[in-house]
């Protein structure tokens, strides 16, 4: 089956704002990483925030969903062990699977980030009257079943 000449522009309509959104969420969210762990890699912030949604995972699961090399999750997930946020454990059923999850540390320092972000967005926001407020979260939870859909966690 092929798409119709509408279904093309919708589809390349749908990237181009992805393209345009993708820069600017990273901006927000990024900033409330900054406030309160400015030492944190980029990289490293994703994998918490990833397995605050996800929990317990082995390492490649973790790779590929943030599409990341083995090596460089690896490396990443080391320095996040040595800091307390995350704990290795030995699969129990296959002892060649490291599987991984949030210690305490690293779930408090999820929480604090979520603070940090509410407090940065609390006075963009504060631009939003009530309804356009209630209608971007609508279509953060609309997106967020669209992603789910197009790219199953």
């Amino acid at each position: 089956m092929t798409a119709s000449r509408s279904d093309e522009k919708n589809r390349a309509e749908c990237v181009r704002l992805s393209f345009e959104i993708y820069p600017r969420i990273r901006k927000l969210m990024y900033k409330s990483f900054d406030q309160i762990e400015p030492g944190l890699t980029r990289t490293q912030q994703i994998i918490v925030l990833t397995l605050s949604q996800s929990g317990m995972m082995s390492m490649s699961e973790l790779a590929a969903r943030i599409s990341t090399s083995n090596e460089q999750a690896t490396r990443a997930v080391s320095q996040l062990v040595d800091r307390g946020f995350i704990e290795r454990m030995q699969n129990k059923f296959n002892r060649r699977v490291v599987n991984i999850k949030l210690t305490d540390s690293g779930k408090d320092y999820v929480k604090q980030a979520q603070k940090a972000a509410l407090q940065i967005g609390a006075s963009r926001f504060d631009m939003l009257n009530e309804s356009e407020l209630q209608e971007f979260c609508a279509t953060l939870e609309m997106l967020a079943g669209v992603l789910d859909k197009v790219d199953p966690k």
